[in-house]
């Protein structure tokens, strides 16, 4: 049955008068900084505790919301904050979800803001590590909930919501699946990851798949100065030395063929061509325990991620980059009898709602509302998402997701993050619109 107008105007009045509390929540959040502890090259102990700091900032506005609230930790200090507003029957459950963890900030010569949790407010938006990345979509979930109860609504369906822990490294047995197995699953998900680009609050059905892994090079190590007898193997060749580097470097041009075909053959309607790609983002290259360029380099190791094409699964991805390193080292004499190590480290499957999903015109017509008269107004876009996300765990349960909230993933793990305003507005007036169709009004 459709929501009455009125109804839907008196709700997104509400979110209105509600902006100035909203704004003061994200600063506040953004000013905890909830770096993930298990974050690579983060000290756990140091870190641990500051997104259960989060989680009850936010569990405070869910209370005020109504909702029968709960914080779930598998480890201490590490609290995803859930919450329940109990339907009046009759309707569909939704949960709201957003992650509370971000990344650390990087190189701080990099950014132009002092303080990089801040929170501060400037040209409409608010600055910040996490500002996006994604404490702005948690926090227009949280004050959805409360403006529906400000407004007087009683949804039929039992509305959900939970801010969780672990979803940068992928620790979703600490966060999302944690919360899940506690009884906040519901016939729906709306992730409230930054959607944007290519334009602002894009509605996301499918995601990319991500796979972590290493390839580490063996060689032997020599004196500097024998390089080119070891080069050149009518002198010496691999019987005295062989620089580990060189060597990697064949894989490393190998695989980056890989990531041309894959720019080729793996393309999709909702991501732009050549999306799918393998990034060689760290390469360890050293003689054993010394860093200085006076021996030939005894082993190097290359840490890539690989974001590769939703039709395809983890099985899929890692049997074609494992056969494209073994072609590699069959080419060369040397890698043929010292093969590259793989080390899989991490595999997030792909995401990928189905396009006839109900939950999809919903959010369309809900987006297109919210936005009406504003900066934003024009019509809903489906884009695919440039990440992974907690998608894939309640697909894991069997609950559908769609992917929508305010920021910019080209901000996000950036220096000088930071998110506007005016979307963070706009997608609490989507979700808040969005938990009324679907759940029903009572």
């Amino acid at each position: 049955m459709p929501i009455d107008p009125a109804l839907e105007d008196r709700v997104l009045a509400e979110i209105d008068a509600l902006e100035g509390e909203l704004v003061d929540a994200l600063q506040r959040a953004v000013r905890i900084a909830s770096v993930e502890p298990k974050y690579p090259g983060q000290s756990y102990d140091e870190l641990v505790g500051r997104e259960g700091e989060v989680a009850r900032l936010v569990s405070a506005v869910h209370a005020e919301a109504g909702a029968e609230t709960e914080l779930v930790a598998i480890e201490p200090g590490r609290d995803n904050a859930c919450a329940t507003i109990p339907g009046a029957g009759g309707g569909r459950s939704l949960v709201f979800n957003g992650h509370i963890d971000v990344v650390p900030v990087g190189n701080l010569g990099t950014w132009t803001q002092a303080d990089p949790f801040s929170g501060a407010v400037a040209d409409g938006r608010v600055l910040g590590r996490g500002s996006g990345d994604m404490k702005a979509g948690v926090l227009a979930q949280a004050y959805a909930a409360l403006a529906l109860r400000r407004a007087g609504v009683r949804l039929q369906g039992d509305l959900k919501l939970a801010a969780v822990v672990g979803e940068e490294v992928g620790d979703h047995t600490c966060g999302t699946t944690a919360t899940i197995d506690a009884g906040y699953g519901a016939d729906l998900a709306v992730i409230g990851e930054p959607t944007a680009p290519p334009a602002p609050l894009c509605i996301v059905p499918v995601t990319p798949g991500l796979l972590w892994f290493s390839v580490t090079v063996a060689g032997r190590t020599a004196h500097s100065g024998f390089r080119g007898e070891t080069v050149h193997p009518t002198v010496y060749g691999s019987e005295l030395g062989v620089n580990a580097i060189d060597k990697a470097f064949a894989v490393y041009q190998a695989v980056n063929g890989l990531e041309a075909e894959w720019a080729q053959a793996k393309r999709h309607p909702l991501f732009p061509n050549g999306k799918f790609a393998i990034l060689p983002g760290v390469i360890q290259g050293s003689p054993y325990g010394i860093d200085v360029p006076f021996f030939l380099a005894e082993s190097t190791v290359i840490e890539y991620c690989a974001m590769f094409h939703p039709g395809d699964d983890c099985a899929t991805a890692k049997a074609e980059i494992e056969a494209c390193i073994a072609r590699a080292a069959d080419a060369d004499p040397w890698l043929r009898e010292h093969r590259p190590v793989v080390e899989w480290k991490l595999e997030w499957e792909p995401y990928v709602l189905a396009d006839d999903h109900p939950v999809l015109p919903l959010i369309e017509r809900a987006h297109e509302r919210a936005v009406l008269g504003t900066a934003l107004a024009g019509p809903a876009r489906r884009h695919g998402f440039a990440g992974v996300c907690d998608a894939t765990w309640y697909e894991a349960k069997g609950i559908p997701s769609v992917i929508y909230g305010p920021g910019d993933l080209r901000l996000a793990h950036a220096a000088d993050e930071s998110v506007s305003i005016a979307e963070t507005v706009a997608a609490c007036r989507t979700y808040a619109l969005l938990a009324m169709e679907w759940c029903g009004v009572a």
